[in-house]
């Protein structure tokens, strides 16, 4: 049976919920729509707001852990299925791209590969479990978890030990791992810092977190804020931060940061684009010029991020931790 239309699915169950940085109930609306990147949820609308008392940013209300199989269906999931899909100009890069993560986890360890025990959360298609095995390290000793079964199968069958669990649901004894990497995920689990924490518990002491997750204090946010910015990626997009706001919960949460830096992220400006041009023209062939796929468009917004990124202002951070 064929997926029914982006308009004919069903709404998702939603809950109100607090800061999930402070417990505070006081807020503010900062931006209000769709699903623009899946369509998982038909016409249905998502509230983005910002804590009074942290500063934090958070949907409010949200979909409930019911609603997730909905919300991330592998028919509409790019993160599963970009390495068989992507162009191959934009696998290549982000190959580079990937390889260039290590060095730097590596470098902030202070350690060679080989023997480094890694857990890649939300591992998509284990394309930086591979960039980890290319500089040395053995995949007896890199971790995926994910939350598609045929996700796992294939990190299994790429020699990695891949893991059907949620983030929170992981049970390592201390000391279990020297790395844990987390690219664009933290935004979307329930309780960051109480995931934070739980890491921590079961990493080496002086481990390396590392993670990439949107930053609410870029320049081109200001032209999308209202409900088309690529950062906020409704409704999967639970928690949303800015440097300071990081450095706040990591602190909070055991961690040292060792530093933020704000890479290119052209792929924001796609997905941002993109929206804009579906809510003018519907989901059809312009809007879908604008995409992952796309190393004309890519290029072009990786240029327009150049002097952002060198500013701290450009739409992604990446940070590097280290456990106390």
């Amino acid at each position: 049976m064929s997926a029914k239309p982006p308009a004919e699915r069903p709404h998702v169950a939603l809950e109100p919920v607090v800061c999930p940085c402070c417990d505070s109930s006081e807020s503010t609306v900062a931006a209000v729509g769709p699903d623009y990147d899946c369509h998982t949820c038909g016409d249905q609308t998502f509230t983005l707001v910002q804590c009074a008392k942290c500063q934090t940013y958070y949907l409010n209300p949200r979909p409930t852990t019911a609603m997730l199989p909905q919300i991330y269906s592998a028919d509409d999931y790019y993160s599963y299925s970009f390495a068989d899909e992507g162009n191959s100009i934009v696998l290549k890069a982000r190959l580079a791209r990937d390889r260039q993560k290590v060095t730097g986890i590596l470098a902030a360890l202070n350690r060679p590969a080989s023997g480094v025990r890694a857990m890649d959360i939300g591992a998509g298609d284990g394309s930086l479990l591979e960039a980890f095995r290319s500089a040395g390290a053995s995949g007896e000793n890199l971790f995926g978890a994910e939350l598609a079964q045929h996700a796992v199968d294939r990190l299994n069958a790429r020699g990695f030990r891949g893991l059907l669990t949620r983030a929170e649901e992981m049970d390592f004894p201390p000391d279990s791992f020297d790395v844990v990497t987390m690219i664009q995920v933290i935004e979307h689990v329930a309780t960051p810092n109480k995931l934070v924490k739980h890491l921590g518990g079961m990493m080496s002491k002086g481990g390396i977190l590392f993670f990439e997750t949107p930053n609410m204090k870029s320049w081109d946010r200001r032209f999308f804020r209202k409900a088309t910015w690529g950062g906020y990626h409704f409704p999967r997009h639970w928690t949303l931060w800015d440097p300071e706001t990081m450095t706040r919960m990591l602190n909070d949460s055991g961690f040292d940061v060792v530093s933020i830096t704000t890479p290119p992220s052209a792929v924001v400006w796609v997905w941002s684009v993109n929206h804009v041009m579906q809510a003018w023209f519907g989901n059809g062939r312009i809007a879908r010029f604008f995409s992952m796929n796309n190393p004309f468009a890519l290029a072009l917004f990786w240029l327009l991020e150049l002097i952002p990124s060198k500013l701290g202002r450009s739409a992604n951070m990446r940070i590097i931790a280290r456990r106390r």
